[in-house]
């Protein structure tokens, strides 16, 4: 299960999504995925099935695709501390 740290805060900027992770003082530029995983956070924890399952059912594509993508997602959102396992 991962959960948001807390204060973390997303914006956009052009293509790409700056996200400010209290935990380490950083700003940090994402990617679309990094982004959504964040914003599905917002909304409380959830394991990794459930965020690609919630992506899956905004964007189309299938909840497979999603957990492809989001295995390169968890290690960068881990280490800028913008998402912690519970």
């Amino acid at each position: 299960m991962y959960e948001r740290v807390p204060h973390v805060r997303v914006e956009p900027v052009g293509t790409l999504w700056a996200a400010f992770s209290p935990a380490s003082g950083e700003t940090l530029l994402l990617n679309d995925a990094s982004a959504a995983v964040l914003e599905v956070l917002g909304h409380g924890p959830a394991t990794p099935d459930a965020v690609a399952a919630a992506l899956a059912g905004d964007s189309g594509a299938s909840a497979a695709d999603w957990a492809s993508v989001l295995d390169h997602c968890w290690p960068s959102l881990i280490r800028g501390g913008l998402v912690r396992q519970r």
